[in-house]
């Protein structure tokens, strides 16, 4: 997704474009907002360890939620009183990672991947999409 959708998100809701570090709270708030949800609304059985951990990030996710609204100008839209939609959690965690890695360092987390697989492979990656054939 393209910055400019986000900041015209935010212009109609009347929020301010967030600093980096803002941004990476927001993120990390979000980040305990999916676990908390992935957690409530999914019926495997999830080993204790598994809970624990899913637990505490909902919990570190409310802390960094507590610090980044005290920041003026932040309106609180979720008071997680509905977890239920694991999707929008999950949207709102790219969101704010896109947020926080533009403010950061001017690029989008898919062009910081691809420059990370190219490191990785030492040579350009270049993919095109096999067409989706007709009869499946």
């Amino acid at each position: 997704m393209k910055t400019e959708i986000i900041r015209e998100y935010y212009r109609q809701r009347g929020l301010g474009w967030p600093d980096h570090k803002s941004a990476l709270l927001f993120f990390l708030s979000e980040v305990g907002e999916l676990a908390e949800a992935y957690l409530t609304i999914q019926d495997e059985a999830f080993s204790e360890e598994e809970k624990s951990l899913f637990q505490n990030f909902a919990e570190l996710g409310l802390k960094a939620d507590e610090i980044v609204s005290r920041k003026p100008g932040w309106i609180r839209n979720n008071d997680r009183l509905r977890k239920e939609n694991i999707a929008h959690e999950a949207a709102d965690c790219n969101m704010m990672l896109l947020v926080f890695l533009e403010t950061y360092a001017g690029q989008s987390p898919d062009e910081a991947l691809l420059q990370k697989m190219e490191l990785k492979l030492g040579h350009s990656l270049s993919f095109q999409p096999e067409p989706e054939d007709e009869n499946s």
